[in-house]
């Protein structure tokens, strides 16, 4: 891989950033979430069922059309991950939560989640530490607190 830096490097960091590393992380992200048995926008919404949530507000926070977020949650409540209650404040909605054995798996999903990508062993615990100041910085988050 070239490393030489142009005259503009911001351009190609954004490149880089843009092209590579979004690839990077969403086919790690990818590969962990279909190692508990999910796709990718099933695994978004389990990370997701912190708390019973309306339909409409998990398809406003993914991005998704409330016509997937049925989709999805039919599939995983098939699978008994999922299920639907009554909105405590509004009889006429409902609401997703996760089953205890949607808990489980949640908690599973994030263990592997939790584990740093191996592309990250590329670099020196120094080079690693200088990479988590500068990405602290531009995402202006106090590294401690992470």
């Amino acid at each position: 891989m070239d490393t030489t830096v142009e005259r503009e490097p911001a351009l190609q960091l954004w490149t880089l950033l843009r092209d590579r590393a979004l690839a990077s992380l969403k086919d790690d992200f990818s590969a962990r979430v279909a190692g508990c048995g999910l796709s990718l926008p099933q695994g978004k919404l389990i990370r997701e069922l912190a708390r019973p949530e309306s339909q409409r507000e998990l398809a406003r926070r993914l991005h998704y059309d409330p016509s997937n977020i049925t989709s999805l949650a039919d599939s995983l409540e098939t699978r008994g991950l999922i299920e639907r209650r009554a909105d405590a404040a509004d009889r006429r909605f409902r609401l997703l939560a996760l089953t205890p054995a949607g808990e489980q798996l949640q908690a599973s999903l994030e263990e592997r989640l939790a584990q740093p990508p191996a592309f990250l062993q590329r670099l020196t615990q120094d080079e690693q530490k200088q990479l988590l100041l500068l990405l602290t910085k531009i995402f202006d988050t106090d590294p401690l607190r992470t």
